[in-house]
């Protein structure tokens, strides 16, 4: 069977098992996608999926949702802080990042607590974003983010992300595509359905979603449904990123 037919397969399964539904039709993907390129994200670790267009509301019942958005997620979209789309799947085909969040080894330390050793005239970003110790598996970035100063995809800021986007979509072979952050909720389904591994580790994640409109998203330590809140210039030892492109 060709890649491409498998990838629907298992997405229509999924999808219809999750939401206990036959009702929700995955669409075909593009037809400029084909098994050659697929199977090129494949040895990269990217994973093809259908995000039905469904809106994971918090009093949804779904035995296979067993690790649901935290509560503050629901509440901060009721006060406003959140938009009311961040609990809704786009009903989108996505290619995303799929590979395992390195285990935490290394101390937490947070750029708005090193900001007095800048005072002094001293820079520990610099030191500290060009430690490798915390390596994402298989690591496809490691020239580029070289390039940009950095060891790992750790200590990196939304505004760090930004420049490494169009490096992304060429190794990828992707032209003229949306390449971004997972959105938070796109990340707990994908976590419960797919990808129960990403809640075992206890580094953190960027998301794509806004937060009062000038700060991201984060979570991803420990479980899928946890979340917090940084602006764009943030950085972290343990805070890192995976990249999406929308089909």
């Amino acid at each position: 069977m060709a890649e491409k037919q498998k990838v629907f397969i298992r997405e229509q399964e999924i999808i219809n098992r999750f939401f206990e539904t036959d009702r929700i039709q995955v669409p075909a993907l593009p037809n400029w996608i084909d098994n050659k390129i697929i199977k090129h994200w494949q040895k990269l670790i990217f994973d093809l999926h259908y995000l039905p267009k469904v809106s994971l509301e918090q009093n949804l019942n779904l035995p296979l949702w067993h690790d649901k958005p935290n509560k503050y997620f629901y509440q901060k979209i009721e006060q406003g802080q959140l938009n009311q789309q961040a609990k809704k799947l786009p009903g989108k085909w996505i290619l995303i990042d799929a590979r395992d969040k390195p285990a935490k080894q290394r101390p937490w330390l947070r750029s708005k607590e090193l900001w007095f050793l800048e005072k002094l005239g001293l820079k520990p970003r610099n030191y500290l974003r060009k430690s490798s110790k915390q390596l994402h598996q298989q690591e496809y970035l490691s020239p580029v983010l070289k390039q940009n100063g950095f060891g790992s995809r750790f200590c990196l800021s939304i505004y760090d992300i930004e420049i490494l986007k169009p490096c992304i979509l060429k190794i990828l072979k992707i032209k003229n595509k949306k390449v971004r952050l997972p959105y938070f909720i796109e990340y707990n389904y994908l976590g419960n359905a797919f990808y129960k591994q990403w809640a075992k580790t206890q580094t953190w994640e960027w998301f794509e979603d806004k937060f009062e409109q000038n700060q991201n998203l984060a979570g991803g330590s420990g479980s899928v449904c946890c979340i917090g809140w940084e602006p764009p210039d943030f950085w972290s030892t343990i805070l890192s990123f995976r990249p999406v492109v929308e089909l």
